[in-house]
């Protein structure tokens, strides 16, 4: 099947496309399970954006609109009411990937994915989201996947945090002795936007991974989902999670592909 991805960065991608393959791993059907860890490109593959990045970047939807001409950003209402805050964004995000599929057909788009820091909008950029899916759902022939980091990415790593080693455990320890709290188990706490500042999620992360990105990355690669889940709820994660296997993961019954 092929996926398409709106977000705002190469780390985004990282981490989300590492979460899609372990549910679709973990949840999806038995041949899936047994192809996913040598041969993920014969279950899924990600639609490159035309210019080098395996993603589409929602800062660019612009130069995206120009370079396939035949797109068109309607604005107005959704269903009769003002879009909330980022409905106009994700609505010519889903009319890009309607082009996209339209340009071909043959090989075409049975996911979409858009995935946006929630920042400080919180509550009214889930519900702008929401409102341009429901209505992109009536046009398009593609799934339509909501990701809502809250507040960003970051807080979705942490929620897979689990030290490896004595270090790990003493900088957890600190760092949970400076917030009050565990910064994993409840990241959405974490809404400071200066990166230097102590509850910043990027901050936390970069000091219990030691600003390793490949110990990052082994946050969301080998957590297990039940973690990720119960430490995700207040984050986002746990929906996310739950849409992917509702959303992608029975795009993957039928026959076993060739390899």
């Amino acid at each position: 099947m092929r996926l398409l991805l709106f977000c705002e960065a190469a780390a985004d991608f990282r981490t989300v496309s590492a979460l899609v393959d372990r549910v679709l791993h973990d949840e999806g059907p038995a041949w899936v399970r047994d192809l996913m860890p040598s041969h993920p490109e014969a279950i899924r593959a990600w639609v490159s954006d035309g210019q080098g990045r395996t993603f589409f970047d929602v800062h660019h939807l612009e130069a995206y609109r120009r370079d396939l001409q035949n797109v068109r950003f309607m604005p107005g209402h959704f269903d009769g009411k003002p879009g909330a805050a980022g409905a106009q964004t994700a609505r010519n995000a889903f009319a890009i990937a309607r082009e996209v599929k339209k340009r071909d057909p043959a090989a075409g788009v049975d996911a979409v994915f858009f995935v946006w820091d929630m920042d400080d909008q919180g509550e009214a950029r889930r519900q702008g989201l929401a409102q341009a899916r429901d209505e992109a759902s009536r046009l398009a022939t593609f799934r339509i996947v909501l990701g809502c980091p809250d507040p960003m990415r970051e807080a979705w790593v942490l929620a897979g945090f689990e030290p490896a080693s004595d270090e790990e455990r003493a900088r957890l320890d600190e760092v949970r002795r400076e917030l009050g709290f565990s910064p994993c188990q409840e990241a959405h706490r974490l809404r400071a936007k200066e990166e230097q500042a102590e509850r910043s999620p990027k901050r936390v992360i970069r000091k219990l991974t030691g600003g390793d990105p490949e110990r990052e990355a082994r946050c969301s690669t080998d957590a297990p989902l039940a973690r990720l889940r119960e430490h995700g709820v207040g984050s986002g994660l746990h929906a996310f999670l739950q849409e992917v296997k509702e959303r992608v993961a029975p795009l993957c019954d039928g026959a076993r592909p060739r390899t």
